[in-house]
């Protein structure tokens, strides 16, 4: 009998908050299952006293440090991880650069984004923003083991532009993943949907004010939302100051995800920063048509239909155009972004 090795998943937040680095850190957990005695470590397994120890660090420095709270967070939070987690294991992923430590055992940490690129809900001085920007590079070139990016364009992005050529090791390529999604419904047309967090970043208002457009022009259009987050409310609100007729479905389970998403004619996705996306991503498995900022970081099949601004006439306009021409049938290679080669990939890097 083949004895199994080990693998350590750590991930630094909360396995109740959903997110994509908590959906990625779920599916990688089960498809490493396959071949590894598995343990994702999360906040959720630090011992109580300690669990919430980097958030109150983090919205303590915050008050007079903003954005350094969540750097320190992370430091926070690694150190928890290596206190009470350092045990004996043939491999170790970090879902994170702020909670990836150097050891002999060997490793690959993963980058999915920075916070010095997500503070779009902040009014932040930029002295500070450059301040966390040093951190971050200090710590990215801290670590020994590969640091595997999860799309070209944001490595480009964050090797040439973010940091300026300044990051030392040559960072890697590891798309994101999730597991095939069987195809059953047909798309009902003049449906929309979006899926992902209600916050700043994804461009929350932008998105129904560009319904609120559509659908003063033609009222058979739809528009579905799944998940939530702070903006939920004033988006409720906004909805019933207009008399728009949105479905807010809340967080779904993943089955649930897909079978709205196949019911659905477009994906519309105003986000203003993107380092993957696997909403995009699911969408495209589904069979929709995307439509997206044209300048996200992520991978470039990911969206059929680019939009150059934030304009509510660009957007709008566009989608109305697009329901009358022919639907778009490209083709796209949905086997390069399973949870499975993502998975041999990871372990492959590992050293």
């Amino acid at each position: 009998m083949t004895i199994k090795k080990s693998a350590q998943i750590f991930y630094g937040g909360f396995r109740f908050v959903k997110g994509g680095v908590n959906i990625h850190s779920n599916l990688l957990e089960k498809e490493l299952k396959k071949k590894f005695n598995v343990t994702l470590i999360s906040l959720d397994n630090v011992p109580f006293p300690f669990k919430y120890l980097p958030h109150l660090i983090e919205k303590f420095i915050n008050l007079f440090s903003l954005p350094l709270g969540y750097f320190y967070k992370g430091i926070i939070t690694r150190f928890l991880f290596k206190f009470f987690f350092k045990k004996k294991s043939d491999i170790r992923i970090f879902e994170d650069i702020y909670i990836s430590w150097n050891s002999q055992t060997p490793s690959v940490t993963i980058l999915h984004a920075v916070w010095s690129d997500n503070l779009q809900k902040y009014f932040v001085q930029p002295k500070r923003i450059k301040k966390l920007k040093e951190k971050e590079l200090n710590k990215i070139n801290s670590i020994k083991h590969p640091i595997a990016v999860v799309s070209e364009p944001y490595l480009n992005y964050i090797h040439r532009t973010h940091y300026q050529n300044k990051i030392k090791q040559k960072l890697k390529i590891v798309e994101l993943g999730i597991e095939k999604i069987p195809m059953k419904s047909k798309p009902k047309k003049k449906s929309i949907i979006y899926v992902g967090a209600l916050e700043a970043r994804k461009n929350i208002f932008l998105m129904l004010k560009i319904f609120k457009n559509i659908y003063k022009f033609d009222s058979k259009y739809q528009l579905t939302i799944i998940g939530t987050g702070p903006d939920k409310k004033k988006a409720l609100n906004f909805c019933n100051k207009y008399g728009l007729p949105v479905r807010f479905l809340g967080n779904r389970k993943t089955n649930e995800i897909f079978k709205e998403l196949q019911k659905k004619q477009f994906y519309l996705h105003t986000s203003s920063k993107e380092s993957f996306s696997l909403s995009l991503l699911e969408a495209k498995m589904c069979g929709l048509t995307t439509i997206a900022y044209k300048k996200l970081q992520v991978p470039r099949n990911f969206i059929d239909v680019g939009i150059n601004d934030f304009k509510v006439n660009s957007w709008s306009k566009k989608i109305l155009t697009l329901n009358k021409t022919k639907p778009f049938n490209k083709k796209f290679n949905y086997k390069k972004y399973l949870i499975s080669n993502t998975a041999r990939k990871l372990v492959s890097l590992a050293k």
